[in-house]
């Protein structure tokens, strides 16, 4: 689907063998920064969008499954991403972010943590802002943001 032949990493369609390294590479997130709340009561959620949203995985042949990503191509809507520690600030988030953004033909959305500065402001070096009248899904704690 898409190769990054600089880095060896490619960006494929997810499938359901993919589950538990998505799962994974979740929890792993959460050492960098702690979900909201009690993380093991989302796992249904995550899970869920699996199979209702459309979902993308980046590997690298080496290291395996390094990130992935779930949109609602109906609306645009980036309800995951997640890249594995190690293989941040490769441009493997934003690799997944053009593909999911070419094929739902249309700019993305995403909500993000207020406090997880790190993300916004990946998210702004790639001409991301933030949506005025929004209305957060948790007001004072999260922030909607739209693709260039």
């Amino acid at each position: 689907m898409y190769k990054h032949a600089g880095a060896g990493w490619s960006i494929r369609p997810f499938t359901l063998n993919d589950r538990i390294s998505c799962l994974r590479i979740f929890s792993d997130c959460l050492r960098d920064f702690p979900w909201r709340g009690d993380w093991k009561a989302y796992l249904p959620v995550l899970q869920n969008a699996f199979v209702s949203s459309r979902v993308l995985v980046a590997e690298e042949p080496s290291a395996g499954m390094i990130a992935f990503l779930t949109v609602q191509m109906r609306t645009g809507y980036v309800d995951h991403l997640f890249v594995d520690e190690d293989w941040r600030l490769c441009g493997v988030g934003r690799g997944l972010l053009e593909v999911a953004r070419y094929e739902a033909a249309r700019p993305l959305i995403l909500d993000v943590d207020m406090q997880n500065v790190a993300a916004r402001r990946a998210y702004e070096k790639l001409g991301w802002h933030v949506v005025v009248d929004a209305k957060p899904l948790r007001p004072g704690q999260q922030v909607r943001l739209v693709s260039p």
